[in-house]
């Protein structure tokens, strides 16, 4: 009798531990009334453990806000979307003459705006939807990116022979950065934070694509004639260029290059088209497409929004925008492009899936383009 005691304590044990790494890996484990029933009633099936869903993804952002420079208003329009909705106008900031170039801090914190005409740069509190400070530059103003850290905003000018340097949230303008020469566009990637890369304007100086090493002081030239707007492809690994950035004098031909070495890999032509510009980091918004394989280009021939497979070298499909397309920007929650067009003064809402505009904003004379999320409801 003693034996039968341990033997059947020992099968209780052992059932216990048995229904304890159940209920590690299944919703609820079988619950054993007592010892008698456990050995007198035959063997119940396991139930099949009720699928439990995996939860949603947290979403960005609320609401997606998307600031535009109106050149002809003197004023940065902002538009206003939750995912998957249609955008709608909510404010107008007034700025400086003319804003043309607009650039969104990495962390999304502040939006700038070159004010071409007034030798100035705007800076917007995205969340305010107010400018909290307007800082004085050089003449003219172009070219304007953040630092992939998102401490220092460069601002380039097309009428000055230096590289602008503010530190953010404080504005205390920094040593700036003399070249020698005006800048039409300035181009930084987080995997080379030290490499500031632009293209001169207004000169007749060669090697019109040139580095500059923030940590040396040094400038490399590139052996390169006839530049307009240079960017990195979306995995960094290349630098192609577009040329000529004249409206009435359309080029086809872009150069790629190695970041690394900084010299020329190939010149292609994209029949039919004038590439102009990207969506770039550290400028156009905080969000890119998840595809890296494709780059988009606004084209300013046909003219349209070009799909263009980087490493195959070719132009996959065009969407049929207005007249004179310039830069684009990202809503993620929503899978859609956001592109200005000047002439008709619209920003174009793309569908990424069909690649087809699904929504046009009036926004006068519309340039540059950045995006913002908003947490808050």
């Amino acid at each position: 009798m003693a034996l039968g005691l341990v033997r059947t304590f020992a099968f209780v044990v052992i059932g216990t531990i048995v229904v304890a790494a159940c209920a590690s890996t299944t919703a609820e484990a079988p619950v054993v009334a007592d010892v008698a029933s456990y050995q007198s009633e035959p063997a119940a099936s396991s139930p099949t453990p009720t699928p439990i869903p995996a939860p949603s993804p947290t979403p960005l952002y609320s609401k997606l806000r998307i600031f535009v420079a109106s050149e002809s208003t003197d004023q940065v329009w902002v538009l206003e979307g939750k995912p998957g909705e249609p955008y709608a106008l909510v404010g107008k900031i007034a700025v400086g003459k003319l804003p043309h170039q607009l650039g969104v801090s990495p962390d999304g914190k502040w939006v700038a705006v070159n004010n071409r005409m007034s030798n100035s740069t705007s800076i917007i509190d995205p969340l305010s939807m107010k400018e909290v400070v307007r800082l004085m530059v050089g003449k003219q103003p172009h070219g304007i990116v953040w630092a992939p850290d998102g401490k220092t905003l460069f601002v380039g000018h097309e009428r000055d022979m230096y590289i602008a340097r503010f530190e953010a949230g404080t504005w205390k303008p920094l040593p700036p950065l003399m070249v020698g020469v005006p800048q039409h566009v300035l181009t930084m990637v987080p995997s080379r934070p030290n490499e500031l890369w632009f293209t001169l304007t207004n000169t007749t100086q060669g090697d019109v694509l040139r580095v500059y090493d923030l940590e040396t002081n040094k400038i490399t030239p590139i052996n390169i004639s006839d530049v307009h707007d240079a960017y990195f492809t979306p995995d960094e690994t290349e630098v192609w260029s577009s040329s000529s950035g004249f409206l009435d004098k359309p080029s086809d031909r872009m150069v790629i290059y190695d970041p690394s070495t900084k010299t020329v890999k190939k010149e292609i032509h994209l029949p039919g088209t004038y590439p102009f510009h990207t969506e770039k980091v550290d400028q156009d918004g905080v969000y890119f497409m998840a595809d890296r394989s494709l780059m988009v280009l606004s084209d300013h021939l046909r003219p349209g929004l070009l799909w263009v497979d980087w490493k195959e070298r070719r132009v996959l499909s065009e969407t049929k925008l207005g007249k004179q397309p310039f830069h684009t920007t990202y809503d993620p929650e929503g899978d859609r492009l956001l592109t200005t067009t000047n002439v008709d003064g619209m920003v174009n809402v793309i569908d990424v899936k069909t690649r087809a505009v699904i929504q046009k904003v009036p926004v006068p004379r519309a340039h540059g383009i950045g995006a913002v999320g908003i947490l808050g409801p």
